[in-house]
């Protein structure tokens, strides 16, 4: 069965339909690899905004032809940019704000991590 949805922290993502070969290798035993968050230190301010994006359009359903005719770009120009390959402009960035409803800080700023109470139930995000 082939995988329709992927993971917003993949820095590799598949949207085109193709199989997903980590889900759909008929050879081998299915390997889930977890995925840290993209860090700012670590990976870049171009790498985050891309995942903050990539996770953002994912929430709200959103197709990468969708985000291409607000941005004024062509498909595969904002596949580059999911995937980390090119850097989004800030206009850009700005226009994306716009589509999802948020503040251009979300899409450029690291996720805050879970929290744990004194019971050990993690907090709100």
């Amino acid at each position: 069965m082939a995988r329709t949805n992927y993971d917003p922290l993949d820095l590799d993502p598949i949207f085109d339909g193709t199989l997903d070969p980590d889900i759909d290798d008929a050879d081998g035993p299915v390997v889930h690899r977890p995925r840290p968050a993209p860090t700012l230190s670590r990976d870049g301010l171009a790498r985050l905004c891309a995942a903050a994006i990539r996770f953002e359009a994912a929430r709200r359903g959103l197709s990468q032809q969708q985000i291409a005719a607000e941005v004024g770009l062509s498909r595969a120009a904002v596949s580059d940019r999911f995937r980390g390959r090119t850097p989004w402009t800030l206009d850009q960035v700005g226009v994306i704000a716009e589509l999802f409803g948020c503040d251009p800080s979300v899409l450029v700023n690291e996720p805050r991590r879970p929290v744990r109470d004194v019971a050990g139930n993690y907090g709100s995000w």
